[in-house]
């Protein structure tokens, strides 16, 4: 089975739920250290003073640091959340700053994170339908997004991160998709959409069945479909190239003569010679 690239998915969600708020700047792939660890996080920056107004988005301070846990990720536990709070404690270190906040946005898949909070005494606050504010775990600021939660009307994103889509989730996530009208949102839409599809392959096949939804899908594919057709014949093209350069090799043609056929530069002629 191929394991789902959920992390992706979660940076382009984000950025669709958080869209037209110019304050914020997204890093989706930030390393701690020069030597980077194991960990996907995304860090959003906020400016100063600017206030957010999105139910994830009004917790945010200077630096937020936010850590996906997906519906497949089984590593998920208590040790997860020390380890995002370790993170945290990190970035603070490095970077000379105590303006952060921790966000975790988690599937219960495999972990119920409150029943865990509860069983260990910390308290927290429910803020809004599947975000609360903890207390009494850490020095910093630290909320938790429980995606199955999510009113799906007000993050229709972010509730969208799961292997267990309905059929009728999945028309409204056509739909909203080919509503977007900009380029960035679109890309963004169809990176979320090319994950759903993988963690959820027969409800997609059984959309297919609807014609209208079927035709919705094609048009906000399409430029994926492309960029895999055009890599594929740049492919081909290469290959076809390649096997004449060699041929013209074994023949005892030169250098030039190969380059003049082929358009192949003398150091990709050079390498083929040593293949022979």
């Amino acid at each position: 089975m191929v394991k789902v690239q959920w992390h992706p998915a979660f940076c382009a969600a984000m950025r669709l739920e958080l869209r037209g708020n110019p304050a914020l700047q997204f890093i989706n792939e930030f390393n701690l250290s020069e030597k980077p660890l194991e960990t996907d996080l995304l860090v959003i920056k906020k400016i100063s003073g600017i206030y957010i107004d999105n139910p994830i988005g009004e917790f945010f301070e200077g630096y937020n640091i936010l850590e996906y846990k997906s519906p497949s990720d089984h590593q998920f536990n208590e040790y997860a959340i020390y380890q995002a709070l370790a993170y945290a404690f990190y970035y603070c270190s490095r970077y000379r700053t105590k303006d952060v906040t921790v966000s975790l946005v988690v599937s219960r898949s495999h972990f119920n994170i409150l029943k865990w909070l509860d069983a260990q005494k910390i308290d927290y606050c429910k803020r809004y339908d599947g975000i609360y504010t903890i207390m009494g775990i850490s020095l910093m600021k630290m909320q938790v997004v429980v995606t199955e939660e999510l009113q799906s009307e007000a993050f229709i994103w972010l509730s969208a991160l799961t292997d267990k889509l309905t059929e009728q989730n999945v028309k409204r996530l056509v739909n909203k998709a080919y509503s977007l009208e900009g380029i960035e949102e679109k890309q963004q839409a169809d990176a979320i959409m090319q994950v759903l599809l993988s963690a959820n392959g027969k409800v997609f096949e059984k959309i297919k069945e609807d014609k209208a939804m079927s035709a919705l899908m094609m048009e906000l594919m399409k430029p994926e479909v492309e960029k895999y057709a055009n890599e594929y014949a740049s492919g081909c093209i290469k290959d076809y190239t390649t096997k004449i350069a060699k041929e013209m090799l074994l023949h005892g043609d030169d250098n030039e003569y190969i380059r003049h056929i082929t358009h192949l530069t003398d150091n990709e002629i050079d390498a083929l010679r040593k293949e022979l």
